[in-house]
């Protein structure tokens, strides 16, 4: 249930594109550095070894209605695909190696409610950027997607009151690894777990006092729906240059295939 890594803290400047590996393809691609793929996936047509970022494009559209001359679709489009959100079974973490929280373990019935309220949406032109030039391929393969992505409100319930929140996120629709077609709309949102409205709590985190604490939301936004709740957990352990940094991922609550 928990991924970590550890980094010398004079490489303290990758710890972004670290982070953002584990948390969707909009704020991989953001960052520069996409994300890879490993061994096992080398026919991945997604997986543009050859390139170590991503140059980016950004362009607004004035309204939901405006088509996208890059990707042949509109926001409204996007949004009619979501629907009304998502209903669904999810579960609660019970591992305690990271931090334990509460509620831990069993299930509740989960709500998550998209709405456009007038924020941005972006049209994004993703091409990979040659590498170096010094012949190795980069250690995380890009992965550079031409984009929609359409800022949206969130509120998300889960049956037991653990949750009953209002966040921004942002809805993404993306081409698919072959350059073909489409994915699935998917859905992020970041939060602070300190000001969560439930009832849901971090009771403690194990290690020494963490240097920060940050809740990220992912999932899918058609049946059948995948995602999770997480949180991640950011310590220093030692001192000076043999200090390291340690950033684990706790899946809190998850849902479909997700675990």
């Amino acid at each position: 249930m928990f991924k970590k890594n550890e980094i010398p803290l004079r490489l303290l400047w990758y710890l972004p594109i670290t982070f953002v590996i584990a948390f969707g393809l909009s704020t991989i691609i953001a960052s520069g550095n996409g994300g890879g793929t490993d061994d096992n996936d080398n026919n991945d047509d997604n997986t543009q070894t050859g390139y170590d970022s991503c140059e980016e494009t950004i362009k607004p559209l004035p309204n939901i209605d405006e088509e996208s001359t890059l990707l042949g679709i509109s926001a409204a489009d996007v949004l009619a695909e979501v629907g009304n959100g998502i209903i669904t079974t999810s579960f609660y973490s019970n591992d305690t190696s990271v931090l334990t929280q509460s509620p831990l373990g069993g299930e509740t019935e989960l709500t998550i409610i998209i709405s456009y309220d007038g924020g941005e949406i972006r049209e994004i032109e993703s091409l990979p950027v040659d590498g170096n030039g010094d012949g190795i391929a980069p250690e995380i393969a890009v992965d550079c997607r031409h984009r929609l992505e359409i800022d949206v409100s969130v509120s998300l319930s889960t049956a037991d009151g653990a949750f009953s929140e209002n966040w921004q996120g942002v809805l993404v629709k993306s081409v698919n690894s072959g350059h073909d077609g489409f994915d699935d709309p998917y859905l992020t949102a970041e939060f602070d777990p300190a000001g969560i409205e439930g009832t849901f709590k971090i009771v403690s985190i194990s290690g020494g006092i963490p240097d920060s604490v940050t809740g990220s939301l992912s999932t899918s936004t058609i049946n059948t729906y995948n995602g999770s709740i997480d949180i991640l957990v950011q310590q220093t352990n030692g001192e000076g240059e043999d200090a390291t940094i340690s950033l684990t991922r706790h899946v809190a609550l998850s849902w479909g295939e997700t675990q």
